[in-house]
């Protein structure tokens, strides 16, 4: 039997299935595996519960990207979130942050992980961030306005217009999700 590096082996498979399109490389694994004697497995599953997508809801792919990177595990997300066809929902128990000022900005990130889960984009109006705020207790209707004068440069934008979180807030993000999940 003739000894072949991973490396090669891989670069070799990788040529050849660069020219198929996702759903033909995922077949053309999958019938290998299972011609191999190998256990297949779904490729086509969804980041949450092992469901596939198409029964919470396809995530968008800048999501899927986000939850790879920060190494989030299904068990994760699901604490925070409820995820479901048509978006997906702050269920957190309570808000991390040692003062009403450090919770509502970490509110305002959550609402911004939310929408990057439901939509693929970290945008989202002050109306919803408020709304969690005032669900979990952290609102202050008499300095919420100066909790956000002071935001860092974790998201941009005003509260006419709406807010966008940017790469740092979406770093804080996913901190905050494996916070809450301590």
């Amino acid at each position: 039997m003739i000894k072949h590096k991973t490396t090669d082996v891989v670069g070799k498979i990788v040529e050849m299935l660069t020219p198929l399109t996702s759903d033909e490389k995922q077949r053309v694994i999958q019938a290998s595996l299972v011609l191999l004697g190998e256990t297949a497995t779904d490729l086509n599953r969804g980041s949450l519960g092992g469901k596939p997508h198409e029964e919470i809801g396809n995530l968008p792919a800048r999501a899927q990207t986000w939850i790879s990177q920060n190494k989030l595990s299904d068990e994760e997300l699901q604490q925070v979130f409820l995820i479901a066809e048509g978006g997906a929902e702050v269920i957190a128990s309570e808000i991390p942050g040692k003062s009403k000022r450090e919770k509502t900005y970490n509110a305002y990130m959550l609402t911004g992980i939310a929408k990057l889960l439901s939509t693929g984009n970290p945008s989202f109006d002050d109306k919803s961030a408020r709304a969690l705020c005032k669900s979990s207790g952290c609102l202050d209707s008499a300095n919420h306005a100066n909790y956000l004068k002071e935001k860092s440069n974790e998201f941009t934008g005003a509260k006419n217009k709406g807010w966008t979180l940017t790469t740092p807030g979406l770093k804080h993000g996913a901190s905050l999700v494996k916070e809450i999940n301590k």
